[in-house]
């Protein structure tokens, strides 16, 4: 419903503008009037035909674009530097002494003497005994042989040992042994507790106060104003011109009215 009654409109206005021209010139019938769809007005017919001409046009549009500009301006700036300062304080030390005390201890002396010990050992003594051997101490004896079988006038002789037995006390002589006990005198080395006093260095620890002056480190800050260039954007607009074609509507006469 709302787009009827927007293109009615429409066409109302461009026929309006279409006769406006013919009503300026005298070209419309007596009675009727301008705008061809007013209700008071009865029907009439235009003495004039709607000719649409094409025409360039130029328009322009805006245009927006971003540029930059250069914006000098101071700021400060924090700057951190290291600086040392001298510092003045006392501090204990420790002081190491070595004094000398008298100190009584116990020690082990030794001490040599000479004392009788018994002693065992075994000796060897040479013991000699008889003893009874049987000795031969026979000889040699030339004796007859008996005759052979022959013709019995040959004599032989032979040698034959005659045995004498003889017994014989030898000396046998043996080593035995025997067990000696006699008196040593003996060296000997023991140990007796002797208490004795003697110096000794005895480590003593104490403290002793110190000024000492140190370098401590500490950081100062300071401002410092420096100058700085910045770009700051900015908009800017500018009409770009461009070419449209639009149709005009003039009124071209005609030679004849309607009549009614």
């Amino acid at each position: 419903m709302n787009g009827r009654l927007l293109r009615r409109g429409l066409a109302c206005a461009v026929l309006t503008l279409a006769l406006a021209p013919a009503a300026e010139a005298g070209l419309l019938r007596p009675g009727c009037c301008v705008a061809p769809c007013a209700p008071v007005c009865g029907p009439c017919a235009p003495a004039c035909d709607v000719v649409h001409d094409v025409k360039q046009v130029t328009c322009y549009r805006t245009v927006f674009e971003t540029a930059y500009r250069e914006v000098r301006c101071k700021v400060n700036k924090l700057v951190y530097e290291t600086a040392t300062r001298q510092c003045r304080g006392t501090v204990c030390k420790f002081v190491t002494d070595f004094v000398e005390r008298q100190q009584c201890c116990t020690v082990m002396k030794p001490v040599y003497e000479t004392i009788q010990q018994p002693r065992c050992r075994i000796v060897c003594e040479p013991v000699t005994t008889y003893c009874t051997m049987r000795q031969d101490c026979g000889h040699w004896q030339t004796q007859p042989a008996a005759p052979c079988g022959g013709c019995g006038s040959c004599q032989a002789c032979c040698r034959v040992w005659v045995p004498k037995i003889v017994g014989k006390q030898v000396p046998v002589t043996r080593y035995v042994t025997r067990t000696v006990r006699e008196v040593v005198p003996v060296r000997i080395c023991r140990f007796v507790p002797e208490t004795v006093q003697r110096t000794v260095k005895v480590p003593v620890c104490r403290m002793v106060s110190e000024e000492v002056v140190r370098n401590v480190p500490y950081i100062t800050c300071k401002t410092v104003c420096e100058e700085v260039v910045r770009k700051v954007p900015y908009c800017t607009c500018k009409q770009v011109p461009y070419t449209v074609q639009v149709k005009v509507p003039r009124c071209v006469p005609r030679s004849t009215c309607a009549a009614y």
